[in-house]
């Protein structure tokens, strides 16, 4: 059995990802998953042969009563959360443990991180600690954490899994869009239609082709969205009413359900809704592992360590205003561009995959029966 901790809220997306490329990698391998309640309901959607629990009260008798009760073969600790006695019992077993993810804000609480030799302690159960940033890795290795077991990966995220689309549907659109300028608006809240209306008539200056693609957050409401974008002058269709994209258009309502992936797919450059005006915001992983450049607003939660990422590469554009969005759609909306965005977010998105895998194939071998020594 491999125990996979989920330590924090910002954790659940890459131990799912984690826990189910175990399963995909490992042959009848049995996961056992633990986390706050909270998380465990997050994480509703693992394979069904996982084992979940709550971590026990974090006393000794109780830490070595849950080791014999699962007797994992390794521990894989991913972000926060640190449970001094439950750690110290898997250091005195001599559990494989790697922590994926340390920050020093999950390492040493409070007053406790200016006592000599507190991080050493917190972290001695693990064999490998893969921190999130260097600051991290610097302050282990200060504290008397061993060099060698440290080392600074960068977050550590979720594998992106592209997105579906129907490929007779993306031959048509293909083909009806008919080489056009085109840059797609995922999932605008009501009080963002306006905006990319705005932003578009004023891109649109430099290419009167050009075409905008709008999906609005609540799908049903692709009509009132196509009403507000005709108010301002765009002839617009809509997918639900049968409409198909012609030269006439200016604006297109995508308004079917589950198309995200299609529309990924045909445009070059993507603006997140949600990021403008507030709603619900979707990862700008998705639209980048699918070759779409991605624009947004200064609202990222709960991906800001996505977006941060995507901008360490100028993968990604931050605009505060419909203004500066229409001039960052009329800059960026080249195929120069928009291609060199999206291959630096793809090679940023796919860069830990080879630590992922490091990290898999340490645990499989657990499991197969080799031992680390301490």
């Amino acid at each position: 059995m491999i125990w996979v901790h989920c330590g924090e809220a910002g954790a659940v997306a890459s131990t799912r990802s984690l826990v189910r490329r175990l399963y995909d990698r490992g042959d009848g391998v049995e996961v056992l998953v633990t986390a706050h309640p909270a998380l465990l309901e997050q994480l509703d959607d693992l394979p069904e042969s996982v084992i979940t629990d709550l971590l026990p009260a974090d006393s000794p008798m109780r830490a070595r009563a849950f080791l014999d009760h699962h007797a994992p073969r390794c521990l894989i600790w991913n972000g926060g959360d640190l449970r001094p006695a439950l750690l110290r019992t898997v250091a005195a077993s001599g559990l494989p443990a790697t922590f994926m993810n340390a920050r020093v804000s999950g390492v040493i609480a409070g007053a406790a991180r200016w006592i000599p030799g507190a991080a050493k302690s917190a972290v001695q159960a693990f064999d490998t600690i893969l921190t999130a940033d260097g600051a991290t890795a610097t302050r282990l290795r200060r504290g008397g954490v061993s060099a060698e077991a440290v080392h600074a990966t960068g977050p550590i995220l979720e594998d992106p899994v592209p997105l579906a689309h129907d490929a007779n549907e993306l031959t048509v659109m293909v083909e009806a869009l008919e080489a056009r300028p085109v840059w797609f608006a995922a999932n605008i809240s009501a009080a963002e239609v306006t905006h990319m209306a705005a932003a578009h008539l004023a891109a649109s200056r430099k290419s009167h082709r050009m075409m905008l693609l709008i999906t609005p957050a609540d799908i049903d409401s692709g009509p009132s969205v196509a009403n507000v974008l005709r108010d301002t002058g765009l002839k617009t269709g809509v997918r639900s009413q049968g409409d198909d994209p012609t030269a006439e258009m200016q604006a297109y309502v995508a308004d079917l359900p589950a198309e995200l992936g299609l529309w990924y797919r045909i445009a070059p450059l993507t603006f997140i809704g949600g990021t403008l005006s507030g709603g619900s915001v979707t990862s700008p992983f998705d639209p980048i592992i699918l070759g779409s450049a991605v624009i947004h607003g200064p609202r990222k939660t709960p991906h800001d360590v996505r977006f941060e990422r995507l901008a360490s590469v100028e993968a990604s554009r931050e605009i505060r205003s419909a203004s500066e969005l229409g001039i960052a759609v009329g800059t960026l909306l080249s195929p120069e561009q928009t291609a060199r965005m999206a291959l630096a977010g793809w090679e940023e998105i796919t860069r830990t995959a080879a630590i992922t895998n490091d990290i898999i194939d340490t645990a499989l071998a657990h499991v197969t029966g080799e031992r680390r020594t301490r």
